[in-house]
């Protein structure tokens, strides 16, 4: 623990704005979401940590770190916690777990810091801590960071986007927003933050792995659909957003329901 600690407190000195998961968007749509639904003691602790910037500022923070080349060797005790694969047929529970850890693995131990040891940490671990958690929360929403182990979240499985090649991994973590709506951050929130107080709670039921298994869920349909297309290189474009699009508005507004309501538990 001694030699996470130090990897963490190392890294926070660096800013670098390159970003995978969601992507940058995704990413802000889901810390926007929660920003908006944060209790007013949530808000004011929040606030102190981050020296007054908010949690949206840093949704992407642990991508740009993780890809940092100066210091990508000692954040390597965290590169597998942005996901966790989970092949056909499997659950969190049965799949092979990777040795280094994973999303819910991750979010377990530093939840964990966060509300059992919280004053034992300086104000450098708890800033780190509350980046991780933001930005954590965001990528086990995310299809692709559900994908099959076989194919490394989807990875492996080549696609064209609209005639463009790539692959299964790349179209949920980044085409797929702004296929579906050409919108910023802020527009994507207005439209999307507007459930009643019935649906927050009970969306909010559960813990990490619960919520962790919609997305798997998410992730073997479109799989599926892959699969039944025909083709062995599917084409995927407009039809694909709309089919695929409630899912896209759906995991972008629970993720951000769930990590305010992460947060206001562990400022309450």
């Amino acid at each position: 623990m001694k030699r996470f600690t130090f990897i963490l407190t190392a890294i926070m000195v660096l800013n670098i704005t390159t970003a995978f998961g969601w992507g940058p968007k995704g990413h802000d749509v889901v810390a926007a979401i929660a920003e908006q639904n944060l209790s007013r003691k949530a808000k004011k602790e929040i606030s102190k940590i981050l020296d007054g910037k908010s949690i949206v500022y840093y949704a992407s923070w642990m991508d740009n770190i993780q890809n940092s080349p100066e210091f990508k060797d000692l954040y390597t005790e965290t590169k597998t916690w942005h996901y966790a694969n989970v092949d056909k047929g499997l659950t969190y529970q049965t799949m092979t777990k990777n040795p280094d850890g994973d999303v819910i693995r991750g979010l377990e131990q530093i939840t964990k810091e966060m509300t059992d040891n919280y004053k034992n940490l300086s104000d450098s671990q708890k800033a780190t801590y509350l980046k991780m958690i933001v930005h954590m929360v965001g990528d086990m929403h995310c299809p692709s960071h559900a994908g099959r182990l076989s194919d490394r979240g989807g990875n492996g499985t080549k696609a064209f986007w609209f005639r463009e090649e790539t692959n299964l991994h790349s179209i949920w973590d980044s085409k797929m927003i702004d296929a579906a709506r050409k919108w910023s951050y802020t527009e994507w929130v207005d439209h999307l933050d507007r459930a009643d107080k019935k649906y927050k709670k009970a969306i909010v039921a559960g813990d990490y792995e619960d919520w962790f298994m919609k997305t798997v869920k998410e992730a073997a349909a479109y799989y599926e659909y892959v699969e039944n297309s025909g083709e062995i290189v599917p084409s995927l474009s407009y039809q694909f957003v709309y089919d695929f699009s409630p899912v896209l508005e759906e995991q972008l507004l629970n993720g951000g329901y769930r990590l305010a309501h992460v947060l206001n538990t562990i400022f309450k």
